[in-house]
Parts: C-alpha cells; structure tokens; sequence
C-alpha cells in the first residue's frame, strides 16, 4: 500500500498490467505443464504399432487419451487417411500442416498481452520518473531548496514507479522468453511427429 500511495497515479496501471502478467503467466504454465504434457519428440510405440498395422481405430483410440497439440494433430491426419482412404502423402502432408495451423492460436494464447507487459510497464515507470521529477523541480521553484520534504515526495514518486515498473517487467519478460523457447520445442515436435507419420505410410 506504501508504493501505491505514494508512487502516483501511474502506479494503478502498472498495477493492473502487473495482475494481468501474472494471471497469463500462470495459464500459460498450466498450459504447457497440462495440456502438452503428452508432448513427445517421436509417436510413442503404442501409436505407432498400430499404424504399422493399419488398425487406424486402436490409433485414434489412443491418441484420444493424449491431450497434447502434437497427439490432436496426428488423430485428425489419422481420421482424415480413414475417412478418406487417402493414402497420398503429399494430401496427408498439406492435412497435417493445415492441423497445426489450427493449433497455433492456442499454443501461441496471450503472449502478446505478456509481451505487451514485458514492454509497457518499464516506459510507464519511467513516465512516473518524469512526472515525480516535474513535481520536484516545481516544488523547487516555488518554496527553494532549503527544506529536504519538499524534494522527498517527487523524488520518491520516481524511483517508485520506476521500481514498480522494473519489478512487473522482468518476470514478464523472463517468461516471454520461457514461454517462446517451449513454442519453438513443441512447433519442432509437431514436424517431426507428422513427418514420422506420413513416413509410416509411404
């Protein structure tokens, strides 16, 4: 209550993108630790024994127990080869690329809300440096230099928000950056995994 009260006005957004960097910070754990926790570098044996066999059902069947981006992408290719009998890989290919296109939304959810975290809450703790260095040298202009409280409230409204804007930025950013590289290592796995699987039936 101390940095909010007397950090200035700029302190009740950085305090708002601040409860919003944490609540993405935490879904998008959740995400990865949860939904991608199926998320393989291979098709697992189980999977691909059954492929080997064309027992295309007993596939599905257990991809449907996989919750991961990488195990919905190779259940709709599997369902697509079913329905279609299309055993063309190039048809099989463009469907697994069209699959993890309609996968990339969920996977890529609110990193541009942390992004916008990461990058607006330093500018806005140094906006309340300034502001905090306006009231300074005004209160300077107007009762002198003589009495040191008059200088403390702008200089401790600035380093205040910059402070506050420092703290909500770098966990933000970290995570962005956390959060990119789990991205790249899941988009990696979707490649491998669909190539493995239009392998299986060339």
């Amino acid at each position: 209550m101390y940095w909010i009260k007397n950090g200035g006005v700029i302190m009740y957004p950085i305090l708002a993108l601040s409860v919003l960097g944490l609540a993405v910070i935490l879904e998008r754990l959740f995400y990865f630790k949860i939904r991608e926790r199926h998320n393989h570098g291979e098709i697992t044996p189980v999977i691909k024994q059954s492929i080997e066999k064309r027992d295309l059902k007993e596939a599905v069947l257990a991809l449907d127990k996989e919750r991961s981006s990488s195990s919905r992408i190779l259940r709709d290719v599997l369902i697509y080869h079913y329905k279609t009998r299309n055993s063309d890989v190039t048809a099989l290919d463009e469907k697994a690329k069209e699959c993890a296109l309609m996968q990339l939304p969920k996977i890529e959810r609110n990193m541009w809300l942390l992004s916008l975290v990461a990058n607006v809450t330093p500018l806005l703790g140094l906006l309340g440096t300034v502001i905090g260095m306006i009231k300074t040298f005004y209160a300077v202009s107007i009762y002198g230099t003589g009495d040191a409280s008059v200088l403390a409230a702008g200089i401790s409204e600035a380093l205040i928000t910059t402070a506050a804007g420092l703290i909500a930025a770098i966990p933000a950013m970290l995570f962005y950056n956390y959060f990119n590289k789990k991205i790249d290592e899941l988009m990696n796995n979707i490649e491998k995994n669909s190539t493995e699987l239009i392998n299986l039936f060339r």
